[in-house]
């Protein structure tokens, strides 16, 4: 049986609700302190730096913050996001708890691949429970945030066998092409239709999860 390697941000969590604000918060910091300019940042630039390295995502932003500022931002942020989640902010997509239980079947492996820091991914096991859907939690910083096409060739031998890929960025679109897996784009997401191009097929709400994956694996 096919195994379901599934992103987490922006797949069946919906990040914006606590990324924006620790992201801004930092910001805010930096502004005063001279090392930014002051500005309100969008959630549609935002919603581009969700499932980028965190190192990748201030490059974006700030190109020549220096890099002892950039790691300590870096902290600031996930320090903010793990507040965050301990207080409740979190929160999974709707329908995503009841199609992860649906589609959790005997021989099937269900694994879950983040390109978050190990922290995070953990605050939200202990939050949600992850574990009871998942054969398995791993994350970027578990292997030196290596892109996912790197990760999956591992994986795969861990597990036994193929996966569908399920995600809504472009990385992890490449993560199946270049492993010659079939992927399955979250439109809902925070990728653009153009990063999904290509997909075995579409996921348009999170309430079309386990139907579309089901009918896939």
């Amino acid at each position: 049986m096919t195994g379901l390697l599934f992103d987490y941000d922006g797949t069946l969590h919906e990040s914006l609700r606590i990324y924006a604000p620790a992201m801004q918060a930092v910001y805010d910091r930096l502004s005063d302190r001279g090392l930014a300019p002051p500005r309100q940042l969008t959630d549609r630039e935002i919603r581009s730096w969700i499932g980028m390295p965190p190192e990748r995502a201030w490059d974006c932003l700030l190109p020549g913050l220096p890099e002892a500022e950039k790691r300590r931002a870096i902290e600031q942020v996930g320090t903010g996001m793990l507040s965050r989640i301990e207080g409740g902010g979190a929160q999974l997509y709707p329908s995503v708890p009841e199609a992860l239980s649906a589609l959790k079947k005997p021989g099937r492996p269900m694994v879950l691949l983040s390109s978050c820091p190990r922290s995070y991914l953990d605050a939200h096991d202990r939050f949600f429970h992850l574990s009871r859907y998942f054969d398995g939690l791993f994350c970027g910083e578990d292997f030196g945030y290596q892109p996912k096409y790197r990760i999956v060739p591992a994986l795969m031998e861990q597990y036994g066998g193929p996966f569908l890929v399920v995600g809504d960025r472009a990385a992890d679109r490449e993560a199946a092409e270049r492993n010659h897996l079939r992927f399955a784009g979250c439109l809902y997401g925070y990728g653009s239709a153009e990063e999904l191009a290509g997909a075995d097929a579409l996921v348009h709400a999170p309430q079309e999860l386990q139907r579309v994956l089901s009918l896939l694996c």
